[in-house]
């Protein structure tokens, strides 16, 4: 090989690394303009957060500089905090289960009705969407009252013999969060949905395989993915959420979002308001790696 078809090779190498290098970089500079806005927005603000939360707290003053883990030992000592933080996981839990539920029921029923039908519903399921959250909870103040409409429909139906109120109790702050998040699990459920063959039911019932071990065996683990992100979308927003378990919750229905609200606008707290902060985004966060690891472990078990 002569020195000219060797410098040839050397440069068409070259070539062709820097394009490879090119090629590998170039999705990272696309995410760039993303990174900076999550750095800037939510990391930034997050090691601050952090950060406060280690300061002192004395008097009326905001707080003050210094570096202390009393806010956390007080979190997990005192019974306020630690039944507001168990208040808000049962909440969330079982919110987030109803949810589910039914977002799947429905999301099953528009996956089977004919096409003519999907946009009706669908339109049903992005109706809360299109109305403020605030807007929502006001329709359910003229809901749960004595005098509201459910006490009415319970009247007229024989159910009840003399008006009742469901305002400000946990049953209507449970109502409300479901309704409030039901909309995004539907979408989830449904586009999991979609991805299925409808002949694979039909398959089953050509087997002899009756409706239940066709749901067990065929339906379940192909939407298990889709049900764990819906339950974790519906556990983080609920987990954080204020105004809708405040407004329609009875008054000692403290949860984390109220006691953030309280420690940062009412006693002028920020360290603390600050580690309960933390503590609610390592939860969110926990749940977030724990269902991921089971979606991972899950498509292992299939391969």
């Amino acid at each position: 090989m002569t020195a000219a078809a060797r410098s040839d090779d050397a440069a068409f190498a070259a070539q062709r690394a820097a394009q490879e290098r090119r090629k590998a970089l170039a999705p990272w500079l696309l995410m760039l303009p993303a990174l900076i806005i999550v750095l800037l927005f939510f990391g930034l603000p997050t090691l601050y957060m952090v950060r406060m939360s280690f300061n002192l707290h004395f008097d009326q003053r905001l707080y003050v500089p210094g570096f202390t883990f009393e806010h956390y030992i007080n979190l997990f000592s005192n019974p306020l905090f630690t039944g507001a933080i168990l208040t808000t996981v049962k909440l969330a839990l079982v919110a987030s289960l109803a949810t589910v539920a039914i977002g799947y029921c429905f999301a099953l029923l528009v996956w089977l009705k004919p096409a003519r039908w999907r946009l009706l519903f669908i339109g049903l399921a992005l109706a809360p969407l299109l109305i403020s959250e605030i807007a929502i909870i006001f329709g359910w103040w003229m809901f749960f009252p004595k005098n509201g409409l459910l006490s009415y429909a319970l009247l007229s139906a024989g159910l009840i013999h003399d008006k009742v109120s469901l305002m400000y109790t946990e049953f209507a702050a449970f109502v409300g969060l479901v309704y409030v998040t039901l909309p995004y699990c539907f979408f989830i459920l449904l586009s999991i949905f979609d991805g299925i063959d409808k002949r694979l039911l039909e398959a089953s019932a050509d087997l002899g395989a009756p409706p239940v071990r066709t749901f067990r065996e065929v339906m379940l683990p192909l939407t298990w993915t889709g049900i764990l992100v819906a339950f974790s979308q519906s556990f983080i927003w609920t987990m954080g959420t204020y105004a809708t378990p405040s407004a329609l919750g009875p008054d000692t229905l403290w949860t984390m979002g109220f006691l953030i609200q309280e420690q940062m606008l009412g006693k002028h707290n920020w360290p603390m308001a600050s580690a309960l902060a933390v503590v609610l985004v390592a939860g969110v966060a926990a749940v977030m790696i724990l269902t991921r690891s089971m979606q991972s472990e899950r498509n292992s078990f299939h391969v």
